[in-house]
């Protein structure tokens, strides 16, 4: 009889042992909130449209959602990753893309709460037009965000990126 109530107490406990929180949910207006950073991935920002949900990267508290639009019959897309600065893939996620930057300089994101990050642009040239990609990396505290995105249009990458939802960023 003992071993049988320890056997049944031991199995009630394994699942919880093992679960985790999500750290992302739902809430209004069709966005999801990354619990950890308090950030805010958006439905729509601009002409960019959220692809799929958010998702928690390999069960760590980083975070990524991707979007997209179509302009002049080409696809443009952006990826929006969250993590803490001493996040193991922080390195990946800052990391410059094979090419030498076009440009690299200051971006100011967001004036309440002020701040501003690095934004390398580089010219891929695949395209008939100049097609960009952009790598914008901005710290608040101990959490980064770090935009990668691709378009025709220097400013519409730049407004993507502004229209962030950065007063919900933790720490500010």
């Amino acid at each position: 009889m003992y071993l049988k109530l320890l056997l049944i107490a031991a199995a009630a406990w394994l699942p919880i042992q093992g679960a985790q929180a999500d750290p992302i949910h739902a809430v209004a207006d069709g966005a999801y909130w990354h619990h950890g950073s308090d950030w805010v991935f958006p439905e729509k920002i601009g002409a960019y449209v959220r692809v799929g949900t958010p998702q928690d990267v390999a069960g760590s508290e980083d975070a990524v959602a991707h979007y997209a639009y179509v302009e002049n019959g080409v696809r443009n897309t952006a990826s929006v990753d969250v993590y803490r600065a001493d996040s193991a893939s922080a390195a990946e996620h800052e990391s410059r893309p094979v090419a030498a930057a076009k440009s690299e300089d200051t971006l100011e994101v967001s004036a309440s709460p002020a701040l501003a990050g690095t934004r390398r642009i580089y010219d891929t040239g695949t395209e008939a037009a100049s097609r960009y990609l952009g790598v914008y990396i901005i710290s608040a505290g101990e959490w980064r965000i770090t935009v990668r995105i691709s378009g025709l249009r220097l400013e519409a990458m730049d407004a993507f990126v502004r229209d962030q939802r950065w007063e919900n960023l933790a720490g500010h």
